[in-house]
């Protein structure tokens, strides 16, 4: 959320720096564009750090709580079975069945926990956190090619 602050902050300094005709006031303005932006990129590296650790320890109960798993009746085996169903059954009308009738072999319980990033963490560690580095990128491409545009 104060990342969508900064951006939209940082843009209403863009916009403003393209707009003023007094060259001073631009300039502040840019540097105040520029504060932003390090606050931001600083903010966005703590955020992936904080991704990257949660996601270890998520991955960590994982294994723990399949391996633990192991050891019941397959009736009682609600995390292992959340994963098949998250791995290889989404479209199966009954899950219930389809986990009862799924032949847990070691192989299939090691693609359970495997280190592969499913779709909400992928586009957590790149796609979004990308975009707000682009996003930060072009504000400041922006001014910069406004300025040279009216060099020329």
């Amino acid at each position: 959320m104060l990342q969508s602050v900064l951006i939209a902050t940082g843009t209403a300094l863009a916009v403003a720096v393209i707009s003023f005709g007094d060259e001073r006031r631009a300039e502040l303005t840019y540097g105040l564009l520029i504060v932003f932006s390090i606050i931001g990129v600083y903010l966005l590296s703590r955020m992936s750090k904080l991704l990257r650790a949660r996601a270890a320890d998520v991955d960590y109960y994982h294994n723990q709580i399949i391996e633990a798993e192991r050891l019941l009746p397959k009736e009682e085996q609600v995390l292992t079975a959340f994963k098949v169903y998250q791995k290889f059954s989404r479209g199966e009308p009954n899950k219930t069945e389809f986990f009862q009738k799924f032949q847990l072999t070691e192989e299939i319980r090691a693609q359970l926990t495997e280190k592969g990033k499913g779709h909400t963490r992928e586009f957590l560690d790149g796609y979004l956190l990308i975009g707000f580095y682009l996003m930060w990128t072009c504000l400041h491409l922006m001014v910069i090619f406004n300025w040279i545009f009216r060099l020329l």
